[in-house]
C-alpha cells in the first residue's frame, strides 16, 4: 500500500520507549504499529458511538 499522507505525533520519553518496545516485541515497525492503531480507532469510530471512542471532555487539555 503506497502512503500519500503522513502524521506526526509527539510522545513523552516513556511513551516512545514503550511504543518502541511493543514494536520490537511484535517484530513490526513503529510505522506499522501506528497505522494499525489508527485503523483500529477508525474502525471503532465507524462502528461505535464516537463519544465512547473519543472522550471529547479531555480534548485540547494535553491528556490522552
Amino acid at each position: 500500500m503506497a502512503s500519500k499522507n503522513r502524521v506526526t505525533v509527539n510522545l513523552s520519553d516513556d511513551e516512545a520507549a514503550q511504543f518502541a518496545a511493543l514494536a520490537k516485541k511484535a517484530k513490526v515497525s513503529k510505522a506499522w504499529l501506528g497505522r494499525r492503531a489508527i485503523c483500529d480507532l477508525l474502525d471503532r469510530a465507524r462502528n461505535d458511538d464516537q463519544e465512547a471512542v473519543l472522550p471529547l471532555a479531555t480534548a485540547g487539555k494535553g491528556t490522552r
